[in-house]
């Protein structure tokens, strides 16, 4: 089987300044906020590019002062060879170093058009490898243009909202009981599954009354653990109200078990 090291150019994209609200369901919401001077009448804005994990078919835009007419997406495919078709690369591997926009890539060529004309090669074999200047946000992001009418010249702020897959939280606790003191530490983990890096990004919790974190990053592939409560408890009905999640005990220092919140008996 052949493998391809793509540079590390593709490996990130960056949000920020928006909001996720994450659900236990498969897709969770994101709400990006662009914003763009208007002429007044008719106006063509973007591209603006979503997240790559974006369902584009849920989009839903809104602004309070102008009319969205239309809007027009341009869809990717998360297959590299698709997306590459068109952009410009670099293939290098076994002494060589072909430079030429994509023409077409199937599982053992890959067509190139070059300064001196078309070229048809093999895909070159690790550690050799096909690269681009484009980041991977430009390459894997679906992109949208609007067209829209405007009263008059003004900034317009739009919120463009969508579900996203990848994105998802769980709850535990920590209960440390010394010399008959009992305190309990709920933790949020925020899970990222996913190459987009959230750069202060406002999280939202559906089914944890809508709690609310501001600025909150967090790196691809990572979790983020965020302390929600913490109390000194007496009983275990203390705890009623609680979302559910596994709860790791501690007595005197000692870690001693790790049981359901519902089984949970002190």
């Amino acid at each position: 089987m052949k493998k391809f090291l793509l540079p590390v150019l593709f490996v990130f994209c960056f949000a920020t300044g928006d909001t996720l609200i994450l659900s236990k369901n498969k897709y969770s919401t994101y709400i990006q906020e662009e914003e763009f001077m208007l002429a007044e009448g008719e106006n063509i804005i973007g591209p603006i590019s979503l997240l790559p994990n974006a369902l584009i078919d849920a989009v839903d835009i809104f602004a309070d002062s102008v009319t969205v007419k239309s809007v027009i997406y341009d869809k990717v495919n998360q297959d590299w060879r698709k997306n590459f078709l068109g952009k410009y690369v670099t293939v290098e591997g076994e002494g060589r170093i072909i430079r030429g926009v994509v023409v077409s890539i199937d599982e053992k060529f890959i067509t190139l058009d070059t300064k001196k004309g078309y070229v048809v090669t093999t895909l070159p074999e690790f550690p050799s490898r096909i690269s681009s200047h484009l980041r991977w946000k430009e390459i894997f992001s679906p992109q949208l243009t609007l067209k829209v009418n405007s009263p008059e010249a003004m900034s317009q702020m739009f919120k463009i909202r969508y579900p996203v897959s990848g994105f998802r939280w769980e709850v535990y606790y920590i209960l440390s009981i010394n010399n008959g003191i009992k305190q309990l530490k709920g933790f949020i983990k925020i899970i990222n599954d996913t190459a987009v890096n959230l750069k202060k990004v406002d999280i939202q919790i559906d089914g944890l009354n809508n709690k609310k974190f501001k600025d909150i990053s967090i790196s691809p592939f990572s979790i983020k653990k965020i302390m929600f409560v913490k109390r000194n408890i007496k009983n275990v009905q203390q705890t009623k109200g609680l979302v559910e999640g596994k709860v790791y005990i501690y007595k005197n220092g000692v870690f001693t078990k790790v049981i359901n919140l519902k089984n949970l008996s002190i």
